[in-house]
């Protein structure tokens, strides 16, 4: 059983994602990294089997219907992963959405569910990625509907290296 380390991603409809993508793609431009897919992480990264996984992940999206999300606040902090991101309020559909997944993909230790949508990844200090937040141009609260649900490998901190492994229309509710 091949073991990977992997990612469950609720990723917006195609307009929003456009635009999410467009300011992820001009803050990775001005400190020269790699560019990602506009996303919520779910599950991640967890050591799974990438075919049990994509099994799972149908599971999960069959239960689920698009969701809206609100983020009223752009924060920053040290830690690489929690970069430069929009925090989300975390309502009932979305924490129903991440319990579900912890069950599904029967994740025994799974990390605090912590929803945000990351517009960058560096190591850069927090000062820099206070100057890199006021470049972001979105009105906040934003509102945001997700409707695909998706599994990346996510092997280490180089963006550029995930791939897409499955992802699933969720069927509108």
């Amino acid at each position: 059983m091949a073991v990977s380390q992997l990612s469950l991603w609720l990723q917006p409809e195609p307009a929003a994602a456009a635009e999410l993508d467009a300011v992820i793609a001009r803050l990775a431009a001005v400190h020269g990294s790699a560019t990602f897919p506009s996303h919520l992480t779910v599950l991640g990264p967890v050591e799974q089997d990438p075919d049990e996984a994509t099994a799972a992940l149908a599971e999960l999206a069959a239960g689920l219907a698009p969701v809206q999300v609100r983020f009223d606040q752009t924060r920053c902090e040290a830690a690489w992963n929690r970069s430069l991101y929009l925090a989300a309020v975390p309502g009932p559909a979305l924490r129903r959405i991440a319990e579900q997944a912890v069950r599904i993909f029967a994740v025994s230790k799974p990390a605090a569910f912590e929803p945000h949508l990351s517009l960058q990844y560096s190591e850069l200090s927090v000062a820099d990625k206070l100057r890199l937040a006021a470049r972001v141009e979105l009105p906040l609260p934003l509102d945001v509907r997700f409707d695909r649900v998706s599994l990346w490998q996510t092997p280490g901190q180089d963006a550029g290296r995930w791939r897409l492994v499955a992802e699933h229309r969720v069927p509108a509710g």
